[in-house]
């Protein structure tokens, strides 16, 4: 009867059994990390190992081959203290040295994975003066040019006569006397008065310039009750304006007359057969 040998065994088994992984190493499972908290190994099993969830603490048992990266080789991510015994048996047995090596580009493979960078759902946080840019873009270049206009009069105003030419950040008390005297001292460079339509538009200008960014104040020079006088100001402008005649936009000629349209009728001048001949002697 055969008798079999099972401390020769159990050296062939010590000396090609890789080395367990260290409790409290970092290695990857199914894309998530997780840390090894323990192992063991049955008689005659392959060892298994005890790890927890990085994210919520849940455990799970699994085998060696299991926290192996995809990537790995099915040979080397499927290689258990099983597989390394029967190699021996089949005179195919790696050495000490080999399988070490083994067992750390494993390792190397398996642990501290990090799952690819998650692509941005959004742009790149814009700057202030992005921002900005874009505020200025609802408008029309020509209402940004007028703007501009408005605010470069009242600061020349301001500057000629000695205050300081930052107007924006102004109570609304302080602002409102300023723009009493500015309205009633506006003329244009050849020293007449502004149209009605041009003192709306530098009221408005105005208004724009501090009601938008970077200022975006929450006043209305034009209907808040606090800018009543100035406004009073501008309104008793347009009166004289209309007063003295000054407040017409645009020219009209003058009517035809209804005898002189009578008198185009009776011409035949309006008839469609009548053809329009140039002269033979008419320049070419």
């Amino acid at each position: 009867m055969h008798m079999f040998d099972d401390s020769s065994s159990a050296v062939k088994m010590n000396r090609y059994t890789v080395s367990p992984l260290k409790i409290g190493l970092r290695v990857d499972y199914k894309g998530a990390s997780y840390k090894i908290t323990d192992h063991f190994m049955e008689q005659n099993a392959v060892r298994q190992y005890i790890i927890q969830s990085m994210a919520d603490g849940g455990t799970k048992r699994v085998f060696r081959h299991e926290i192996c990266d995809a990537r790995v080789s099915s040979v080397f991510s499927n290689l258990t203290e099983d597989t390394i015994f029967n190699f021996e048996n089949n005179e195919q047995s790696q050495s000490d040295e080999e399988l070490s090596q083994i067992d750390e580009d494993l390792t190397a493979n398996c642990i501290n994975q990090e799952p690819p960078a998650k692509k941005p759902r959004f742009k790149e946080l814009p700057s202030k003066e992005e921002i900005e840019k874009l505020a200025l873009a609802r408008t029309e270049p020509r209402t940004n040019q007028q703007t501009l206009w408005g605010v470069q009069l009242l600061r020349g105003w301001l500057t000629e006569n000695k205050y300081s030419s930052s107007f924006e950040e102004l109570d609304e008390t302080t602002l409102n006397d300023r723009l009493c005297y500015f309205y009633a001292s506006l003329q244009t460079k050849q020293g007449n008065d502004y149209s009605k339509s041009a003192l709306v538009g530098i009221r408005s200008a105005i208004s724009r310039h501090i009601t938008g960014p970077p200022y975006n104040r929450d006043i209305n020079i034009i209907t808040d009750k606090s800018f009543m006088p100035s406004n009073h100001v501008i309104m008793d402008m347009m009166k004289k304006l209309k007063r003295e005649g000054k407040d017409v936009i645009s020219v009209h000629k003058q009517t035809v007359a209804e005898g002189d349209i009578q008198k185009l009728s009776s011409s035949g001048i309006f008839s469609t057969e009548i053809s329009l001949m140039i002269p033979s002697n008419s320049p070419k």
